[in-house]
């Protein structure tokens, strides 16, 4: 894969219904942030296959990109788009992919290549393996409208626990929403730990975490002023609030952890249950620690 458009979002495909959405999704990310599209699909035949096979393959891939390429356009006309076909493992092409990306963008589920492996356990490890920001397009499909000016009033949500990891999700959900002119929501989930706690010290845990939340946000909201901003403080599980609110989000942004090449990233419970249940499009940002 040489010659590649750096800087650009790449978006695998394999032919689906969802894998479009991806498209869709990227191209309008793509032409919000003025960067290029980079369209991507991986296949893998057996050693023994004839060249002849080999090359109706090619065609029938190339095929599928061309059509990826006219629903990109039909979104964002003025976008770059670039069409790569490789032959490969889909989890090596797109982790190579990721490298030089600002952002990967997938659907989640597909029938073949890269959105169908995004199905049970698989999710997690495309978050491990993408270095840079992982978009998984959920929900139902992406309308024109939902792409364009109506978008502007569907918040971003980012989940913040204060560790370096959601840090890094709070810097690319404020950058996103600054981009679209949208509202963000940042929810900040807790569950305390005493043994039947009473309400008054529920209520001042709760006056401590909305404390502990405006603090985090307080660098973000200086540097992009423009940006209207919920506080939400939330007592209960983070993955239950945030797909909660999902629901009319433009998207959900949460962190994941980066360690090292023995473990690659650290997805955490919240992460993994966004990829599987939210109704928006889901953003794992990795960060190294």
């Amino acid at each position: 894969m040489t010659n590649r458009l750096a800087g650009a979002v790449v978006v695998g495909i394999d032919g689906s219904a969802h894998a479009t959405d991806a498209v869709r999704w990227g191209a309008a990310e793509a032409a919000r942030h003025r960067w290029a599209l980079r369209l991507v699909r991986a296949y893998q035949l057996p050693e023994a296959t004839p060249a002849e096979d080999r090359q109706k393959m090619r065609t029938y891939v190339r095929r599928q990109l061309w059509t990826a390429a006219h629903a990109a356009r039909a979104v964002a006309p003025d976008v770059l788009v670039e069409e790569v076909d490789v032959e490969g493992d889909p989890f090596d092409v797109l982790e190579e992919e990721s490298a030089s990306a600002r952002t990967l963008v997938v659907g989640a589920r597909g029938i073949g290549g890269f959105a169908a492996l995004l199905l049970g356990s698989a999710a997690d490890t495309l978050a491990r393996r993408a270095v840079c920001p992982l978009v998984v397009v959920r929900g139902a499909e992406v309308s024109d409208e939902a792409l364009g000016r109506e978008d502007r009033v569907r918040p971003v949500v980012v989940g913040i626990d204060g560790s370096p990891a959601s840090e890094a999700a709070v810097a690319y959900a404020f950058a996103e929403a600054d981009a679209w002119s949208a509202p963000l929501v940042a929810v900040h989930a807790w569950a305390d730990h005493l043994e039947d706690p009473t309400w008054p010290e529920l209520t001042m845990l709760e006056v401590e975490e909305r404390e502990v939340l405006a603090e985090r946000l307080a660098g973000w909201t200086a540097k992009f002023p423009d940006v209207r901003v919920s506080r939400e403080v939330v007592l209960g599980s983070a993955a239950r609030a945030l797909v909660a609110r999902s629901v009319n989000a433009r998207a959900v942004v949460v962190g994941s952890f980066d360690r090292g090449r023995v473990r690659r990233a650290l997805l955490g419970s919240t992460g993994r249950a966004l990829l599987h249940h939210a109704h928006s499009p889901v953003v794992v940002v990795r960060t190294a620690t």
